[in-house]
């Protein structure tokens, strides 16, 4: 596909890197030539220096003939007026990043009066995906699937956790509380496991099913019962602005430390419930005098991934409370796994997901719709598809379709009804269907046929 993208900063740069590797045509604007220049050597794409919301920029890009055009800069202005140019342009999808929490609560009205095809915010969206991991403290990461009937979280399995030495064959489940461990990851292997795989202490799994379900298999495996009531969040930026509402209206006291004064006096004045402090979130003489150790959980917000993982290391040297980490790169990331007992964020990384996961569908127009995308690092993929009648494995037996090594189908919805199949089921139109592999960039639920 021919995608042009305007904007060479984190995101971008992560959707050049990505999209570029699954052999699309990628057009980078980018109105700084050294940034445009380290690009364009890095990745196998095509760079044009130039003002992304200039008509004629835009033009000499090819958004006439673009497939999707994705706008990525720091301006949510400029990413909303290039969008509307590359659509009037002849753009068939366009996507624009939009950051502002002004835009968030009207977003759908926005984008549907200005033609924008979808609107993405980064900082919601992450702010979402840490008020899912702080309701399953132990876990290290959470999900949503199926329209949030289904989803999955990853545990590490500790020493007197029950699944330590248990093959899955031993598993027992009531229909109705069935979950499937899709996921083992050891070191720096992942195994897509079948019934004789031994879980050993240490491994990560990750486990899906029902809403219902994985959260009562979460219950089972945690014995400790923790329960978040209280978050310390360090930063007060745009992520924090997002994810304060949604702790406040499940109950959790905040409280916030920022050390810009506009940025401190905006969130108090937006939330009189939380408890707002303004100070050097990097003190670490200053964080115990706060408290940091009183809290449930901590939440690490700075706009440095060097602040950040120095807070991080000396928040779990001093306390045993949930902690989360946003990450705007990946560089640090395996130094705080490897050191610490905290959950990351990374917010290029949830919004590159979905971007890809629309750029793959719209790559596979004839096939089945991809709903949903989840990677873990490069090696794994979770894909959920809603099945059409174009695909070639509908009404046949799963014992008789010839699928591709390391791939899983994981569960089924069905009118509602939420199935982990066997040998014996088949797949219908309109199923949504949960795919585990370590195949990559699949397009149609068909490509994971031999």
């Amino acid at each position: 596909m021919k995608i042009v993208i305007a904007g060479a900063g984190v995101v971008g740069e992560s959707l050049c890197s990505e999209l570029s590797a699954e052999g699309n045509d990628v057009i980078l604007i980018e109105k700084v030539e050294k940034i445009l220049n380290r690009l364009v050597e890095t990745y196998d794409i095509t760079g044009l220096v130039g003002n992304g919301a200039s008509y004629e920029t835009l033009l000499e890009a090819g958004t006439d003939t673009a497939d999707i055009f994705i706008a990525a800069t720091e301006s949510d202005e400029l990413n909303i007026i290039s969008s509307i140019i590359a659509k009037k342009l002849g753009t068939k999808f366009t996507i624009a990043r939009v950051r502002n929490p002004e835009y968030s609560s009207n977003m759908q009205f926005v984008r549907e009066g200005l033609g924008i095809s979808l609107m993405i915010n980064p900082e919601q969206e992450t702010a979402k995906s840490i008020a899912n991991k702080l309701m399953f403290p132990v876990a290290l990461s959470v999900e949503n699937f199926f329209g949030q009937r289904a989803g999955f979280i990853s545990i590490r399995v500790q020493k007197d956790n029950f699944l330590n030495g248990m093959q899955l064959k031993e598993l027992e489940f009531s229909s109705k509380d069935k979950v499937i461990i899709c996921t083992v990851r050891r070191g720096e292997d992942v195994f897509i496991p079948s019934g004789d795989f031994t879980i050993l202490e240490g491994d990560i799994v990750h486990i899906a099913g029902s809403k219902e379900a994985v959260h009562k298999f979460y219950d089972k495996i945690e014995k400790s019962n923790l329960k978040i009531d209280s978050a310390l969040l360090v930063g007060g930026g745009t992520i924090s602005h997002y994810l304060i509402g949604k702790l406040l209206e499940n109950k959790i006291k905040v409280k916030v430390i920022e050390n810009n004064k506009e940025r401190a006096e905006k969130l108090s004045e937006s939330y009189p419930k939380a408890i707002v402090i303004r100070g050097d979130e990097a003190d670490q003489e200053f964080l115990m005098q706060e408290g940091i150790n009183n809290y449930d959980s901590t939440v690490i917000l700075t706009d440095s991934d060097e602040e950040n993982t120095v807070i991080t290391m000396f928040v779990n040297s001093i306390t045993n409370s949930k902690l989360i980490t946003k990450m705007n790169r990946t560089l640090m990331l395996s130094i705080l796994e490897k050191n610490t007992r905290t959950s990351t964020v990374v917010p290029k990384k949830v919004i590159s997901d979905m971007i890809i996961s629309v750029v793959r569908s719209k790559t596979n127009m004839r096939g089945s719709t991809m709903s949903f995308l989840y990677r873990l690092e490069s090696q794994v993929e979770f894909i959920t598809f809603e099945i059409n009648k174009n695909s070639r494995a509908i009404d046949i037996s799963l014992k008789d379709l010839k699928i591709k090594k390391g791939t899983l189908i994981a569960s089924i919805l069905r009118d509602g009804k939420m199935i982990f199949p066997g040998g014996n089921d088949a797949i219908k139109i309109n199923d949504s269907v949960m795919v585990v592999t370590t195949a990559s960039s699949i397009e149609d639920f068909d490509d994971i046929l031999e």
